[in-house]
């Protein structure tokens, strides 16, 4: 098993290789019929929550199962205002939203975890090697743009947009690839 340290110190590699980046992307080739996919982030206030509604706008819930999480423990927080103010923009609601953590039976449910960063996925060890194994980097969805989504929360309103386009790019494109992968019965009346 490789240790925090030394996936901290790869971390610089693993922004920049295209081979993760393909690692990632390749998970949906092991996904059963109707995947369950669940979002991590920190805090599970502003990037999980928000990549959790776009992946629900775009995928359907007969064939999906999304939901979300944090990965600190930090249970029944709202969202910060700002957020839910930019986040309205994108046509999501997040003022209901409470946070809650990634518990290991949350992580043994999902068969495709996706992560925002370096710190995510240091964390996700704690959930054993089978949650590393079918975990992912969200921002592997979004062309041409680091891996890492950094986390929005306290920042200013600019980087707070600049993460929920991303967030949506990354989301979208996911979920087309999801819809092409696991295509709609079709109706034999």
């Amino acid at each position: 098993m490789i240790s925090r340290r030394i996936l901290t110190r790869l971390g610089g590699l693993i922004e920049a290789d295209p081979e993760e980046r393909l690692r990632s992307r390749s998970r949906l080739l092991t996904l059963p019929d109707r995947p369950r996919i669940l979002v991590v982030c920190h805090g599970n206030l502003c990037r999980s929550p928000a990549a959790e509604l776009f992946l629900k706008r775009r995928l359907t819930s007969q064939r999906f199962e999304v939901s979300s999480g944090g990965l600190s423990h930090q249970e029944n927080l709202p969202t910060p205002q700002d957020y839910v103010r930019e986040a309205r923009t994108f046509g999501l609601d997040l003022s209901g939203h409470r946070s809650r953590t990634t518990s290991p039976l949350l992580a043994e449910w999902a068969d495709l975890i996706l992560f925002m960063d370096r710190s995510n996925r240091n964390l996700l060890l704690d959930f054993g090697e089978g949650a590393v194994r079918k975990s992912a980097w969200l921002g592997a969805w979004d062309s041409g743009r680091s891996l890492e989504i950094p986390d929005p929360y306290g920042k200013s309103s600019a980087v707070m947009r600049q993460v929920l386009e991303r967030l949506q790019r990354a989301s979208d494109a996911l979920a087309k690839e999801l819809s092409v992968r696991f295509p709609a019965p079709h109706d034999h009346s």
